[in-house]
């Protein structure tokens, strides 16, 4: 069900080199970020714990996390992200964090990857052997695993696909990852996040190319719809910043298990 889920889904999945080029952009849209404040509360850190972060990008949660505990390994199948994340490691003086690129579908052997006191998946299971991820996480950890899953539509707006005239099917979410968890005999703890309509935009054009990621391949007919249905949404607060009326806020849930050692 899963898999066909995905072959079900209108938006489409972001490819390394996608990702190289928006590295720098999603870093920015996400610095700050209440979902990683919130994220981190739920996790059982201790100073002496190492820590995997499987799908890192660049280091939303990892430059953080490497405050809280002994080491991190971040991976990544994006060069750009993690060029990102080496860059902030850097400049904040953190010497506790290797990384490695490579993704779900690599031999994780290969790539070094390990066993680990504490496993996060934040954001990075749009994958289609999602069974076969799991089990990966699993054999990596001798503790917990921590997932951020989607629900719903998630982070796109459904509102923009209609408004250039196109489809929209957000493909699985995270039932089914709760589902597959229990059918492989884990029974998942899950909690949920819900991010506030709290983002600002100093120009109009700002507000507009934040939300474009959603479209790998807009035409410009549908370059031109998009525009006009962002202005038309678009606000000024009492700052003189720019906000989305009616903005689109995902939920995201936090699904964790411990493993037996």
């Amino acid at each position: 069900m899963w898999q066909e889920g995905r072959r079900r889904k209108t938006w489409q999945s972001k490819t390394s080199a996608d990702w190289n080029k928006r590295s720098a952009g999603f870093a920015k849209r996400h610095k700050d970020s209440v979902f990683v404040k919130e994220f981190l509360k739920r996790l059982p850190l201790s100073p002496a714990m190492t820590v995997l972060d499987m799908g890192c990008g660049p280091g939303t949660l990892t430059i953080p996390l490497s405050r809280k505990v002994r080491e991190v390994t971040a991976v990544d199948f994006s060069s750009g992200m993690l060029a990102i994340l080496a860059e902030r490691a850097a400049k904040d003086g953190l010497d506790n964090i290797t990384t490695r690129q490579g993704a779900w579908e690599d031999n994780w052997h290969t790539l070094g990857v390990g066993q680990y006191d504490l496993i996060i998946a934040s954001r990075s299971l749009a994958v289609d052997d999602l069974k076969g991820a799991l089990h990966k996480l699993r054999r990596a950890a001798r503790g917990w695993v921590f997932i951020g899953d989607r629900v719903g539509s998630g982070p796109f707006d459904p509102a923009m696909f209609a408004a250039i005239g196109r489809p929209f099917d957000p493909g699985p979410y995270y039932i089914y990852t709760i589902n597959i968890l229990y059918q492989m005999g884990i029974y998942a703890r899950l909690d949920f996040i819900d991010l506030p309509a709290s983002r600002s935009y100093k120009t109009q054009e700002e507000a507009i190319s934040s939300w474009s990621w959603m479209f790998n391949d807009l035409t410009a007919a549908e370059n031109d719809k998009l525009n006009h249905h962002l202005s038309e949404r678009l606000a000024r607060n009492k700052k003189g910043y720019w906000y989305l009326r009616d903005e689109h806020c995902p939920s995201w849930a936090i699904i964790s298990w411990r493993e037996k050692t």
